[in-house]
């Protein structure tokens, strides 16, 4: 195999890992007495006695500057956020369900945090909350109470922050990839 190929072969096993690791589920640590998990998630923060539901919490969290723009505590829409359960109910400790971000985040901010509270005592933790892939725009969740001592679901908040991001079409990124390749390939021809 020619070394322009080995090259052409790498770019394309790349790409392809790049886009199975961009919508991921994440999973909130520890694991002993509540989990939570969230996809099209990049990291999960957790913690005690708290329910994030401020804009000034997700800075503490996250740093920056950051706007409320959903509040559910049951199935339904909230400014620019969705949320219907799956399986489980609200107040309840083994939930699932979808989440959904209105086309129009994106085009407002450049990160996104869901947080979610499960109620305090009887087990850690009391809160999760998750930075959302960048341009991720549906998902779902799961909550499970591992030891049984309580701490059922109570809301799920959506927070935006940063500059709009510009998106390329998945066809107008696959053009500039051929693009890219082809220039790859001449240039290497001329040497």
């Amino acid at each position: 195999m020619t070394r322009l190929w080995k090259l052409a072969l790498a770019v394309i096993c790349s790409g392809c890992w790049a886009a199975a690791t961009m919508a991921t589920p994440v999973t909130c640590l520890p694991t002993t007495e509540r989990v939570a998990t969230l996809d099209s998630a990049v990291i999960c923060l957790t913690g005690n006695d708290e329910n994030i539901h401020s804009p000034a919490q997700v800075s503490t969290l996250f740093g920056g500057l950051w706007v409320k723009e959903g509040e559910l505590t049951g199935n339904g829409t909230n400014d620019l956020f969705t949320v219907a359960l799956t399986s489980g109910s609200w107040g309840g400790n083994n939930v699932a369900g979808t989440w959904s971000l209105d086309s129009s985040f994106w085009s407002t901010y450049g990160l996104a945090v869901i947080t979610m509270h499960v109620g305090h005592g009887n087990g850690d933790p009391d809160y999760f909350a998750w930075s959302i892939t960048p341009g991720a725009t549906s998902g779902s969740f799961n909550y499970k109470d591992l030891d049984g001592r309580g701490g059922g679901l109570s809301n799920l908040f959506l927070f935006g922050s940063g500059s709009a991001i510009t998106q390329l079409s998945e066809s107008g990124m696959g053009f500039l990839w051929v693009i890219g390749l082809l220039a790859v390939m001449l240039a290497r021809r001329r040497v």
